[in-house]
């Protein structure tokens, strides 16, 4: 995601907030003539021996309101469910889950404490 790989790669923004990190100042003074991708807006990062931090919903909203109003072409929101695939979603027999902490639960029910 860092756009190092090929002349061609485009970067792209996996952060909780591409605005207030700085990622959008940074991609427009870098690669003024490409478009901004928001791949992965987090619903939760967990550093190593940290404790989980959980993004509210208007806390995950506010970034995409943010990201579209500086700019961005594209937000994937594959990420408001945990990343997780199933169904027809998935590779053949693959299934996947990664986190369960995020708005909303695999099953698609809201993630309300």
């Amino acid at each position: 995601c860092n756009g190092l790989a090929a002349n061609s790669t485009i970067e792209t923004c996996n952060s909780c907030n591409c605005l207030d990190d700085g990622w959008i100042d940074r991609h427009r003074r870098d690669s003024p003539d490409k478009p901004m991708l928001f791949t992965e807006n987090e619903g939760w990062f967990q550093p190593w021996g940290e404790a989980v931090a959980i993004r509210t919903t208007a806390d995950v909203a506010y970034s995409v309101a943010e990201w579209f109003a500086g700019g961005g072409a594209y937000h994937a929101y594959y990420m408001w469910h945990g990343g997780n695939n199933y169904g027809r979603t998935a590779g053949s027999g693959i299934t996947t889950m990664y986190a369960d902490d995020v708005l909303l639960h695999a099953d698609g029910t809201p993630n309300e404490p």
